[in-house]
């Protein structure tokens, strides 16, 4: 049996790579899977959706190649919570 959107519970991929949201939206089968691209959509859906659970890339753009991104994206989140 197939749960409605509003049976599920929201998760947050935050992945700035197209085939990785793919992947990882639908690994996550009976969830309301919200993706995220970078920081700040990442804060706005938390916002929204207020989701336990979130996954994080740490390389995100505009840093890619580093994790300095991804710290302060889960800085901001964290401090969401608190």
């Amino acid at each position: 049996m197939t749960k409605t959107t509003t049976e599920l519970k929201p998760l947050i991929v935050v992945e700035d790579d197209p085939g990785l949201q793919s992947q990882l939206k639908w690994s996550f089968d009976g969830y309301e899977v919200h993706v995220a691209g970078d920081r700040n959509t990442a804060i706005n859906l938390l916002r929204k959706t207020n989701a336990p659970v979130i996954t994080l890339d740490l390389g995100l753009p505009p840093d890619p190649t580093n994790a300095s991104e991804g710290f302060i994206a889960l800085q901001a989140l964290i401090a969401m919570e608190g």
